[in-house]
């Protein structure tokens, strides 16, 4: 028993050590920037989905698993665009030199 013991606070300890450090002020702008922002493509981009209630009787009545695919699909374009936000600031996840976008090359016709 006294062994289950140590080790529990063992483990205790080592978790405790794995706790990160709390956000600046600044970086919880930041994120809330960028959650802002994201929350607002998501709400654009689901509009349709967001209007659509369950209407029994309908061949094509309430949602199902495409329903369910897009909304999935859209929750993780949200999330793929608030980290994107965060680690590249304003840009859409583009690069930039000193705070300019880096040109992307491509192929003129």
């Amino acid at each position: 028993m006294k062994k289950s013991s140590l080790l529990a606070v063992a483990s205790i300890v080592l978790l405790a050590g794995c706790a990160s450090q709390p956000q600046s002020q600044a970086d919880q702008a930041d994120a809330a920037a960028c959650t802002n922002a994201a929350d607002a493509g998501y709400s654009n981009s689901t509009l349709d989905q967001q209007a659509r209630t369950l209407q029994n009787g309908l061949m094509y009545g309430g949602p199902n698993q495409v329903f369910d695919a897009e909304r999935q699909g859209a929750m993780s374009q949200r999330q793929q665009a608030i980290q994107n936000c965060e680690e590249y600031g304003n840009q859409n996840g583009t690069p930039s030199v000193n705070n300019v976008p880096v040109v992307v090359p491509h192929i003129v016709n």
